[in-house]
Parts: structure tokens; sequence; C-alpha cells
């Protein structure tokens, strides 16, 4: 207290020192309550407590209109369920098409194994015996033209030494020349019979085996390839459908956390005062209930008991800006302590104005009231 009793005799200001406006500030080590939305912009404020209110941790201390926002939370919970059956849906055709897709290659690798057995049989087996029995047709009608030939000859020769030659003998003799010319056209029918179907029925039949192998072959390439296409579109579709649920989700997550955030609930023990440090630089944001808040606007900064006290000050026009380091006196209701300047730029803000920040030399205990508005003597280096 001897230095605050100290500080209440540094006399009244005279004419010609400057008074600059200020405000009593924590230091940048504070916590703000801001809004800083991802998925929404549609919160309004509704109201907020007072401007030094004590709040104590997790305590809400501004309200708003979230009805917006929970309209797009609870749209967003409809369409994610319904994205999710499709995802399930999805999931099922790309099973049931696995299984098709191999039940339909299945039936043309056995299509096709068949055949090539079949073609197998037959140019191991059933050719061989098919040209054998077209040999054995031509040798069958040799052989009896043959027999036809003998019984002729042994005939003619037995009828030649019976000294009396009776007409059933030549009406035999007739018989079997004729049957014999039947045979040599028999023999040659089968030859040509034989021919043919060593060109036409054996070789074409070879050929179909092969055409039908090819054929098969095509049918199980091409199967393959409709195959993996139809999998493709359905694993397209699916990926399609499992991103635009994950999107949803992202959304829709954004949106709670919006949620959460527009609650607005104090980080810590401490006094509400309106505004934040943005850039470093203080910024005294003005309230506005029922307004539209803005993406990033800093609602309010929780300032703890224990936090030290600047003061930012405006300078007025007229007044030069003074150095760092310089003694000033800040008049804190009815109190009067000393300050340091400890920032001080002759470039103003974007707003013209310059401004200046001291540092008190007392205790922040015995001056702590976060935003309270206060006057810095600046005193004339001329007088």
């Amino acid at each position: 207290m001897a230095g605050l009793l100290a500080a209440l005799s540094l006399g009244i200001p005279s004419l010609a020192d400057s008074i600059a406006p200020g405000i009593l500030l924590p230091k940048k080590n504070t916590k703000s309550i801001s809004f800083s939305p991802k998925g929404t912009s549609d919160i309004f404020l509704l109201g907020i407590m007072p401007q030094g209110s004590s709040v104590k941790k997790g305590e809400s201390v501004a309200q708003a209109d979230f009805r917006i926002l929970d309209n797009s939370i609870e749209d967003y919970e409809r369409a994610i369920k319904s994205k999710n059956l499709e995802v399930l849906k999805l999931r099922y055709a790309l099973d049931q098409q696995k299984e098709r897709s191999a039940l339909a290659l299945q039936k043309y690798q056995t299509a096709l194994t068949r055949t090539e057995e079949d073609q197998k049989d037959f140019l191991e087996k059933r050719k061989a015996r098919m040209l054998a029995e077209e040999e054995e047709r031509v040798n069958k009608a040799l052989r009896h033209m043959s027999y036809k030939q003998e019984e002729l000859n042994q005939l003619t020769k037995m009828y030649k030494d019976d000294q009396v030659a009776e007409e059933t003998e030549e009406i035999i003799l007739k018989r079997l020349k004729n049957e014999l010319g039947e045979s040599e056209f028999a023999v040659q029918g089968a030859k040509l019979v034989a021919e043919l179907a060593k060109l036409r029925n054996i070789h074409r039949l070879g050929e179909d085996y092969a055409t039908a192998v090819k054929e098969k072959q095509m049918d199980l390439e091409q199967a393959r390839k409709q195959a993996d296409f139809d999998l493709e579109q359905k694993k397209i579709a699916l990926t399609e459908a499992e991103v635009s649920l994950r999107r949803l989700q992202n959304k829709y997550n954004e949106l709670k956390a919006d949620r959460e955030m527009a609650s607005f609930k104090a980080p810590e023990n401490g006094i509400l005062l309106y505004g934040g440090y943005v850039a470093e630089k203080w910024v005294a944001i003005p309230v506005k209930p029922g307004g539209k808040l803005g993406a990033f606007d800093k609602i309010a900064t929780i300032v703890p008991p224990d936090s030290e006290l600047i003061v930012q000050a405006t300078l007025p026009d007229s007044t030069a800006t003074p150095k760092v380091g310089e003694t000033v006196v800040i008049k804190i209701t009815n109190m009067q302590i000393p300050g340091v300047i400890t920032e001080a730029s002759p470039i103003p803000g974007a707003d013209g104005k310059r401004r200046i920040i001291i540092t008190p030399k007392v205790p922040a205990s015995q001056i702590f009231a976060p935003g309270l508005p206060v006057q810095v003597t600046i005193k004339d280096q001329q007088a």
C-alpha cells in the first residue's frame, strides 16, 4: 500500500501535459472465447454477460440462436443415415457381383475344358478309329468282290470240265457275273465314300473342334473382361458412396463442433472482458446482441485473477509520440499510479490512431479491474 499511497501524491497534471484515454488490459497470456466455425456461419448472438463479470470455468457466458445450425445438423444426420444404407447396399451388390462373376467364369471355363477334352479325344482316338473304319469299308468291299471273283472262277472252271452244259449253269454263271459287277461298283462306291469321309467329315470335324475351342477361349476371355468391368463399376460406385459418406460425416462433425463452440463456455476462472488480442494487438470488438457473428470473431477474453495488467492508450492527434521508457501517470478511478511506456510507435493503426502500451508500477492485485477505462497523463517534455 505504501507504493500506492506514494502514487497518489504524484500531483495534478499541468495544462501543457497530454491526456490519453486508455483501458486496463491483460497481458497476452490470456484465453479468448472466439467463434471460429468450420461448417457454418449462421450463428446469431442473443446475449452476453456484462463486461467485468466474474465467471467460472465451463460457464456459458453468451447465448446464441442455433436454429439454423440445429436444422443443418438434423439434415446431415438424415443424409448420413441414407448414405450409410446406400453404402451397405453397394457392398452387398459388390459381393453378389463377385459370386456371379465367379460362377460365370466357372461355367465358361468348364465349357472350354470339355471342348478341349473332346478335341483331344478326337485327335488321339476317334480320328484314327474313323479313318480305320473308312479303310475297313473299302477293304470289306474289296474282299466281297474278291470272294465273288473266286466263286465265279471256280464255277467257270467246274462248268468247263463238265461235258454237258446245262441251262441252269449258264444262269448261275450269269448271276455271279452280275454280282461281281455289283461288287466292283460297291468297291468304287466304298472308295468314294471313304475319300469323302476323310476329306470332309473327319477333316472338317477336326476343324470344327479347333474352331469350337477358339470360340470357347474367346467366350472365356470375354467373360473375364465383362467380370472385371462389372466388378470395377461396382467398386467405383462403392468408393464414391464411401467418399460421399466420409464427407458428410466430416461436415456433420464440423457442425457439431461449431455447435459446441457456439456454447461460448469460459475456458478458465476469471473476469469477462469484451474483445481480445488479434495479431498481437488488442481489439475491443463491440458485442452486438442480435447480430450475426463473423468467422473468427473474438467474443470475449477471460482474464485470470493472477494476470498482470497493462494499459493501452490512444494518443491525441496533437500529442507527439512519446519514447519507450518514459514515465507517465495512470488515473484509475480515484487513484493515480505511475507507469512506464513499454511500446510506442509513430505509425498509426488501421483506424488512423496511434496507441501506446504502459506497464503500471504497482501490483496487479491492487488495480485488478480488466476493461476499466483509465486516463494516462503524459508529461510535457518541454516543461
